[in-house]
C-alpha cells in the first residue's frame, strides 16, 4: 500500500507540474459574480501575444481599488500592485465600475520561457475582494 500512494502522490505532482490554464480563485462572498476568465493560449511561444477576458457581473459599482499580482516564474515568485482604475483602463472600461456586465480583454506580449503562474486579485477600497484569477501559462 505505501508504494501505492508514492506512485498516486508522483502522479499528481506530475499532473499540477503541468497543468495550464485558468482557474477562478474568487471567495463565495467576492463583489464580482459569474466570473469566468480565458486565454488565447496557454502555450504562448516567445514573443507571442496573449489576449486573457475576464466576464463578470457587479451588482454594485466599485469607485476604486488595489489589483495585486502574485507571479511565479519557474519557482521564483514575485508580487506587484497596481491602482485598479488604471488596470482597468488598459482594458477600455474606467472608474468608476459600474453595476452589470463587464468584458474586458487584456494583452501581453509573452517575453519569458518556462512556467508562469499569475495569480490577480482585485480588491475594493474597503479590502472587500473583487474577484481573484489564476492563470498558468508554459512555454518552451
Amino acid at each position: 500500500m505505501p508504494r501505492l500512494r508514492h506512485a498516486m502522490v508522483y502522479a499528481l505532482a506530475l499532473y499540477r507540474e503541468h497543468l495550464t490554464g485558468t482557474a477562478v480563485c474568487s471567495a463565495p462572498d467576492a463583489l464580482a459574480k459569474n466570473l469566468a476568465v480565458s486565454i488565447s493560449t496557454d502555450t504562448p511561444a516567445k514573443d507571442e501575444v496573449v489576449f486573457t477576458t475576464f466576464d463578470f457581473d457587479l451588482d454594485a459599482p466599485v469607485a476604486s481599488g488595489t489589483a495585486y499580482y502574485d507571479v511565479t516564474l519557474n519557482g521564483f515568485p514575485y508580487s506587484a500592485t497596481a491602482p485598479l482604475c488604471e488596470e482597468v483602463a488598459k482594458t477600455g472600461d474606467s472608474c468608476p465600475l459600474l453595476a452589470g456586465h463587464h468584458h474586458e480583454v487584456s494583452n501581453s506580449t509573452n517575453t519569458v520561457t518556462g512556467k508562469l503562474m499569475t495569480k490577480i486579485t482585485w480588491k475594493d477600497a474597503a479590502d472587500a475582494e473583487i474577484l481573484c484569477a489564476q492563470i498558468t501559462t508554459k512555454t518552451a
